[in-house]
């Protein structure tokens, strides 16, 4: 009897030495670990591409007119403009209604362009013919039509400033000169003399109709297309 419960004894003994065993083996395993933790936040401001305006008429100080324009006589305005945003951009200036811009390179040889930005010329058309069929390739010597959009100012610095000009002249050959500038659709301007009396390359109801020619000053991110 004495000698069953020593046995019992002893394989209670051997169980709880093989429990605790495992129990360690456990912890070494889950146990603690050293650690060092730092807590930081990511913060951050966002930049801004902005452009002011100034010097002209209207709402947006951009509304530019040429005052009894006749042949022969080149008449110029200038409009200018600010970059007010927090970070370096780029400034434009786009023609944004294509049949205003159409009607004005279907003068041909009768209307002379001259645009200008900051005092460096950009562009420059006695022939203002956006008809490749009648011309062949465009180049400033031949068929040179203004273009839809032009750089003025890159990678331009908050806070600076610059102008963007642009000059016009009918030809001395004009026989009826238009009662305003640049009415589109062309297809009723009076200026327009026998042998150049072809229609625009580019019409759209969508534009309308009106005298002049609509634009807008466009910033972007330096490097960015309008």
């Amino acid at each position: 009897m004495l000698k069953n419960v020593k046995v019992k004894g002893l394989a209670l003994v051997a169980t709880v030495a093989v429990l605790g065993g495992t129990a360690w083996i456990a912890a070494g395993t889950t146990g603690a670990y050293f650690s060092d933790t730092h807590t930081g936040a990511i913060t951050g401001t966002v930049g801004s591409i902005k452009v002011t305006p100034y010097g002209g008429a209207g709402a947006s100080s951009m509304d530019l007119s040429f005052d009894k324009l006749l042949p022969g006589e080149s008449q110029k305005v200038t409009v200018n403009y600010q970059n007010t945003g927090a970070n370096a951009e780029d400034v434009w200036i786009v023609f944004n209604n294509a049949t205003a811009l159409s009607a004005l390179n279907n003068m041909g040889t009768y209307g002379e362009v001259h645009l200008s930005a900051n005092g460096t010329a950009l562009f420059d058309s006695a022939n203002l013919n956006d008809r490749s069929g009648t011309c062949g390739a465009f180049s400033p010597t031949g068929c040179w039509p203004l273009a839809k959009k032009y750089l003025v100012a890159s990678n331009l610095t908050p806070g600076s400033a610059g102008n963007v000009s642009f000059a016009f002249a009918l030809a001395s050959k004009t026989v009826t000169p238009p009662v305003a500038f640049n009415h589109y659709p062309a297809s009723a301007q009076g200026y327009l003399v026998s042998g150049n009396t072809n229609d625009q390359n580019y019409v759209s109801s969508a534009d309308g109709y009106g005298d002049g020619l609509p634009y807008q000053i466009v910033a972007t991110q330096h490097g960015v297309t309008p």
